[in-house]
């Protein structure tokens, strides 16, 4: 089930990495790179979403 919900985060992260309006690495400590990604959603209003990434994993901009 782990490799699951990595799936989803993943996916997830892509979603919103294509909706983007601006990505801010917040820190990239052991291992690990915590981004928060905000992007405009269908009325114009500004979201944001913040994600742990782990050593390994790769993510298309």
């Amino acid at each position: 089930m782990e490799k699951t919900k990595e799936n989803i985060t993943e996916k997830s992260i892509q979603d919103r990495l294509r909706q983007a309006s601006h990505i801010t690495v917040e820190s990239a400590l052991r291992n690990k790179v915590n981004l928060n990604i905000a992007w405009y959603d269908v009325h114009g209003e500004q979201q944001n979403q913040k994600f742990t990434i782990s050593a390994g994993s790769v993510i298309e901009f």
